[in-house]
Parts: structure tokens; C-alpha cells; sequence
């Protein structure tokens, strides 16, 4: 697909973003946990979050190639956030934005697609500065790219950290048939060759572990471990999709590689299945259990699809060589129809799972379907065992009707009913700050007369992030010397009279959840943006 080049310079203009409460908890749940939906003043779906924690800044990106650096006084209640636009001159509109924050070095990194590669740049000050990359490796194309770094696992190759960056950076992408990966061993500037991570005999087995060609985001453990999430492995071969020879079925796996990229394994998850949907998503605690969360739903046959799936996760603490009993954190709440499953965890025991969510019933992927999707937070405290989910967005639908995942290429003489709201794209993101709040990029496409008509349909996506403002945190304390986040420096001491409110056991003070509106009007989306593209294989 031609996507257009729209290089911007990065500006410093700033506003001040005040949410505005709507409401209380649904009745979902009596818990604390409570969140504020703050505008970011970007549109776009696929939006990309990262947190700096030397800067105490979130960074967000999206499809209108916009950068904003986010930051928050939490002398107010709500608290008040600043924006600022740090946006680097190699980005894009494209309809895949990437961000990526390392906590442990406070590089962030921007990808945006543009033809088989990406443009890429990174900062290593909050998006002050930028420098830009390679962008992929040589041979690593073509769509739905992915970036993510960490330590390198022990027996790190000998070019570790040889230019000063201590840390493994990772860039993948899908050719339609499978996914290939490649590493950098300087932080991120250049790429070396790829590595299938799935649908090769080099994977596990003649068919490599029969996966979807759609791969979810990389991320990097502790102990250098890679994991790539994918949507459905261990399927039957078939030809669909057209540029995707995919594979029908299976279960939600993860490609595991132990020895910095250069092997993968791929570890599907027993009991679970594959709607052939939203992608997957993947993290790990302090302890080093991993969280893998996904839609989990069935479809009849490769024409015919399902009409209810849930919101499940599951962990392991061998790396998903075995996996815990799948927990359905979606369906005692009257959900019957998930999206966008996004995981995120802290010190041992504690994560936390977002998805949006519909008490409709029916095939969400076509035109016809009625359900009202909110945005939705799971969060476990004893490492999976139990989880309290709560409606974040309560009174504020974020879509109605269908969302699209499938793309103009399946439409055919036989169906030319696949959804035509194409406005979310594929994915929101999420990551958790310096205390261990939850932070969350969505783009909500209900807007105006479609957040009371229950008629209307979505046709827009205008940016927010959800920061959590009440209940347990994801670090069990506020960080010190001794008790820093997970591979992070210590953080420094906030200004006097500033500052976060807690109570012990690291705990918001609570606030109720909120939800916001604008503050100020949104830019447009480009005439470049295309929102309606081939299955995801352009």
C-alpha cells in the first residue's frame, strides 16, 4: 500500500488536559480500582504508549505520525496533565505507529511503516532529541512490525554492548506466511539479519508450529528471554486471506527464544482457542512469571464466523513450556464479545489485562452486528489465582456496532458484509508508570451522538490514555533505593508539595472512576490515512 510522506518537525507547543468525572463505579464491580480518561489530542487507532521513567513522562504516538510527551500534576484532583509535542521528523501518517519504552535505559523508540521497512527514530530524553535508525533489519518485511528491547539472556553474543548500549533491541515483522525477527546490538541504530520466529522447520516442526502470519508486540523479560505473542498456532494449513497463507484454528502461542533471536520455540496454550481476531499480548513479573493474555473464541469454519468469545489469560513460570488453567475475566461481567486484549505486570503477583469489551451477541466482524464495547481493566494481586475487573470506561462507550479486524481483501462476490467500521485498526497499548499505575493509549470511536444513539455507528477514533487513579498498584510500594520498578534506576523524589497520593501497600488514595472529554478540538486525520486497508497483510 502507498502510504504518503508527511514529515513534521518537532514542536513544543503544550496545553494543560483537566478530565472531567462522569460517574462511579459500574455495577461490574465494587472495587477500588478506578481510572481517568484524559484526551490526547491526536486521532488515529493503534495508538502506541511508552513511560520514561527518568523523565516521569508517558510518550504516545499514532497513526497521524504525532508524538506527545505526557506528564501529570497530581497536586489537583483529578489530576491535570500536560501535554507537549515531541514529534520526530521521520515520522509518518501510517497505519502502523510503534512506540517503545525500555525502562531499564529510558530509550524510547517511534516506528512508523513505510513501504517494507519502517522509519524509525530514538530518544533518550523524553523526546527532546531524536536520532533516527535503520528502521528494520535487512531482511525482515513487511507489515505489522513490532519493536521491543531488554537484557540479553546469559551467553549474550560477543557484539553486546561493544557501542555502550547495554541493552538487546528487536524488530519484527510478518511476510504474509510468517514472522521474522532481527536484533540489534546497538541500541536500536542498526539491524542484523532475521529470524523466522514461526513457520519453519527451524521452529519446532516441519510446519513450525502452524501459526497465523499476524503477530502481536515483542517483549524482552528480565532474564533476556524474547517473546513474541501470536494469535493462533498449531491451526490447519489453508490458502485464505490471500497474501496470508494462514492457518485455521489452533491455539494463542507464544514464539520463545532464549538465546537473543537467533532460535525460536513456538508454546501454544493448552485448552485455548483462536478466533482468528485481535492479537494477543504478553508480559512478566519481578518474579518472573509470565502473564499471556488473548480473545479466546471459536469460529464454525474458515467462512463462518463465531459469535461470542471471551477475554483469557493464562501463566507460566518456565517460560510457557506449561501454562496455568485459562481465566476468563470477561464473561461473569455479561461480556459476550472481546477486543484488543493488552497485558502488563509489576512486582511478584501483580498485573493487569485490558481488553474492550460488548454484552453483544453475534459475529462482531460484519455489518449487522449491535453491542456497545467499553474499555475494561482486570488486575490480579496473588499472580494469576483470582482477578477484579472493572468497567473503565462506564457511561462512555468507545465503539458501537462492529469492528473490523478482517480488512477489503475478504470481502468477495460471496460475502461483502465484513464490517466497514475499519476506524480502531488493530490493537491499544498499555504500560505501567514509576509507582506502578496502569497507563493505557485507546482511541475511542464514539464520539458526540454516538455515545447516547443507540443506533449510530463508529466512524471516528480520537486518542485518550487511561491512567489508573485509585486502587492497588502493580508495585506493591512506592518505589525506593531499595524496592526500584522492575530493571529500573531508582527513581528521584518528587518536587516538594508535589507528588502522588497514596495510602500503605501501595495504593492510590481513591478518587472514583473517571472518565474524560475534550478540552480542546482534535486535528483532523490526514486525507492520507487510509483507515480501510488488506488484511493487515499491505
Amino acid at each position: 500500500m502507498n502510504r504518503s510522506r508527511a514529515l513534521l518537525a518537532a514542536g513544543a507547543v503544550a496545553a494543560l488536559v483537566a478530565p472531567l468525572a462522569i460517574g462511579t463505579s459500574s455495577a461490574a464491580t465494587t472495587s477500588t480500582f478506578g481510572y481517568t480518561s484524559y484526551p490526547v489530542g491526536i486521532n488515529g487507532g493503534e495508538p502506541g504508549i511508552g513511560y520514561d521513567i527518568k523523565a516521569d513522562a508517558a510518550l504516545y504516538t499514532g497513526p497521524d505520525a504525532e508524538t506527545k510527551r505526557l506528564t501529570w500534576d497530581d497536586t489537583t484532583n483529578p489530576a491535570t496533565m500536560k501535554i507537549v509535542d515531541v514529534t520526530p521528523s521521520t515520522s509518518i501518517t501510517s497505519l502502523d505507529p510503534i512506540m517503545f519504552t525500555d525502562q531499564q535505559t529510558n530509550r524510547t523508540f517511534v516506528s512508523h511503516l513505510y513501504l517494507a521497512c519502517s522509519l524509525t527514530s530514538f530518544s533518550d530524553d523524553a523526546g527532546e532529541t531524536w536520532t533516527p535508525s535503520e528502521g528494520c533489519g535487512p531482511d525482515v518485511l513487511l507489515d505489522h512490525q513490532t519493536i521491543g528491547g531488554g537484557p540479553y539472556p546469559e551467553g549474550a553474543p560477543p557484539t553486546a554492548g561493544l557501542t555502550g548500549y547495554p541493552n538487546a533491541v528487536y524488530y519484527c515483522a510478518q511476510n504474509g506466511f510468517s514472522g521474522t525477527c532481527a536484533r540489534s546490538d546497538d541500541g536500536g541504530q542498526t539491524f542484523g539479519p532475521g529470524t523466522p520466529a514461526y513457520n519453519t522447520p527451524a521452529n519446532g516442526a516441519p510446519d513450525g508450529g502452524a501459526c497465523s502470519a499476524i503477530h502481536g508486540h515483542i517483549r524482552v523479560a528480565p532474564d533476556g528471554t524474547v517473546y513474541l505473542p501470536n494469535k493462533g498456532c498449531g491451526g490447519v494449513p489453508t490458502v485464505n486471506n490471500l497474501t496470508n497463507s494462514e492457518f485455521f484454528g489452533g491455539a494463542p502461542a507464544v514464539s520463545v527464544s532464549e538465546d537473543a533471536g537467533q532460535t525460536w520455540a513456538v508454546r501454544p496454550v493448552p485448552g485455548a482457542h483462536n478466533q482468528d481476531e485481535s492479537d494477543p499480548s504478553v508480559s512478566f513479573d519481578k518474579a518472573g512469571t509470565v502473564y499471556f493474555g488473548w480473545e479466546d473464541g471459536v469460529n464454525p469454519s474458515e467462512t463462518v464466523y463465531g459469535t461470542t468469545s471471551a477475554a483469557k489469560i493464562s501463566t507460566s513460570s518456565d517460560h510457557g513450556k506449561t501454562w496455568s488453567k485459562p481465566y476468563d475475566v470477561s464473561s461473569a461481567l455479561g461480556l459476550h464479545n472481546v477486543q484488543f486484549p493488552e497485558v502488563i505486570a509489576g512486582d511478584a503477583g501483580r498485573a493487569a489485562f485490558s481488553f474492550i469489551g460488548t454484552p453483544g451477541i453475534g459475529d462482531d466482524q460484519h455489518v449487522g452486528f449491535v453491542g456497545e464495547w467499553h474499555l475494561y481493566v482486570a488486575t490480579t494481586l496473588d499472580g494469576g489465582n483470582t482477578w477484579t475487573t472493572v468497567d473503565a470506561t462506564p457511561g462512555n462507550p468507545v465503539q458501537r456496532g462492529c469492528i473490523s479486524l478482517q480488512g477489503t481483501s475478504n470481502k468477495t462476490v460471496l460475502d461483502d458484509l465484513i464490517c466497514d467500521q475499519r476506524n480502531l485498526l488493530d490493537f491499544n497499548d498499555i504500560t505501567v508508570d514509576k509507582v506502578g499505575r496502569v497507563l493505557m493509549s485507546y482511541a475511542d470511536g464514539c464520539e458526540g451522538a454516538c455515545s447516547t444513539d443507540l443506533k449510530s455507528g463508529s466512524r471516528g477514533a480520537k486518542d485518550y490514555v487511561l491512567r489508573q487513579s485509585s486502587g492497588p498498584l502493580l508495585y506493591a510500594a512506592a518505589p525506593t533505593a531499595a524496592n526500584p520498578p522492575a530493571g529500573a534506576p531508582p527513581p528521584q523524589a518528587p518536587p516538594a508539595g508535589g507528588g502522588t497520593p497514596q495510602s500503605p501497600g501501595g495504593n492510590l488514595a481513591a478518587t472514583g472512576i473517571e472518565a474524560g472529554i475534550p478540552a480542546a478540538a482534535f486535528l483532523l486525520l490526514g486525507a492520507a490515512l487510509v483507515l480501510v486497508r488488506r488484511r493487515r497483510a499491505a
